[in-house]
């Protein structure tokens, strides 16, 4: 049985190595084992899942990678029977791409309208992202959480890290070795992809994630012991789905669906801090109201012993009508000397000659 050899070196997609490309291939191949060697940068996710389904029914497929790979080139191996990595190559994932080109001048209704569109845009993205961080995980028994953290580092694995974290079975040694990073025209082809040059990488060989990563796995773990599906139904309404999709790690979140959980998280905790302001106030009016009452208590024992308001209130007309006048303090009783004065002054006019009527 012949061992038939393929070689991607390029754009993975109709301007490239296409899925009908490799197709006709492995038609052509039959039930031969094929080694496919792949030194990629990329291209369309539609081709590559395409092409992975390929090796996968194939079955026989071993892929063999040097040099720099990335994005689409990783997904096309996961379809592979067995992955060989040079040590000297490199190894990125990314979160799913798309293309946006839109500028321009724009009134409101235009930034609406364009608002609206790339928002579906990001949760479509958000979609792939997920089938793709899946497809890495089952690849490496990986959680997808740690998956998609490192799907949005975008950050170059070297050959070590690569086996460590199970995205390949093993390192080979290259015929002929060679620092890729000295080679100009590799590096101008990763800055025309956008793509990150390597440098000193902080992933170790143990990619397993630290104490934040552990404490989230267990949070995780807890919620899942705790709740059920059918006990989310308020947090499915509130991020506007039928129902969250779980697996044995816990429960995906997208960042929009994060920052609603933390919308109504912040509402709620306005609301716990009126209502504590509301039995602060309360507790305040109780403790007046108690005051007050002890104060009426203490006149007589009628009125302390009335059981409610009214009772007591009429206990206290009872005790005031029951107690006799009392002259107010300062009024005077007596004749008021200032209108004796004036009588006195008015007799004296009168008294005068010239007051006096001629007879």
């Amino acid at each position: 049985m012949n061992t038939l050899q393929l070689d991607i070196d390029g754009f993975i997609g109709n301007w490239g190595y296409s899925k009908s490309f490799v197709k006709n291939f492995l038609a052509a191949a039959g039930k031969d084992p094929v080694t496919v060697r792949v030194s990629s940068l990329g291209g369309d996710v539609d081709h590559a899942i395409s092409i992975y389904d390929q090796f996968i029914e194939h079955g026989n497929v071993t892929i063999q990678l040097s040099a720099f790979n990335a994005s689409a080139a990783t997904l096309i191996t996961l379809g592979a029977k067995r992955i060989l990595m040079n040590s000297n190559g490199f190894y990125l994932i990314h979160k799913a791409l798309n293309w946006v080109d839109t500028w321009g001048n724009m009134n409101e209704d235009d930034i609406d309208a364009l608002i609206l569109t790339l928002t579906k845009e990001k949760m479509e993205l958000e979609k792939v992202t997920l089938v793709l961080a899946k497809m890495y995980s089952r690849k490496t028994g990986k959680p997808t959480s740690e998956i998609l953290t490192l799907m949005k580092e975008e950050t170059w694995l070297n050959a070590e890290e690569a086996l460590a974290w199970g995205f390949i079975d093993e390192i080979t040694e290259p015929a002929t070795k060679e620092n890729l990073l000295s080679n100009q025209k590799m590096v101008t082809m990763l800055n025309y992809s956008e793509l990150p040059i390597p440098g000193t990488s902080e992933h170790t060989t143990d990619p397993v994630p630290g104490i934040l990563q552990s404490v989230t796995s267990s949070i995780k773990k807890i919620i899942n012991s705790i709740f059920t599906m059918k006990q989310l139904a308020f947090l499915n309404k509130l991020l506007g789905v039928p129902s969250l999709e779980a697996s044995d790690e816990g429960v995906y979140l997208n960042e929009t669906q994060l920052a609603a959980i933390n919308e109504a998280l912040e509402a709620n905790q306005q609301i716990v801090t009126e209502r504590d302001a509301a039995i602060v106030n309360r507790d305040a009016a109780v403790t007046d109201r108690t005051n007050i009452v002890a104060s009426l208590d203490a006149i007589d024992a009628t009125i302390a012993t009335a059981t409610t308001i009214e009772t007591k209130i009429q206990a206290i007309r009872d005790f005031m009508a029951s107690k006799p006048a009392v002259t107010p303090v300062g009024v005077v009783t007596a004749v008021d000397p200032i209108i004796d004065t004036l009588t006195d002054n008015i007799k004296l006019l009168n008294s005068l000659p010239h007051m006096q009527e001629d007879n």
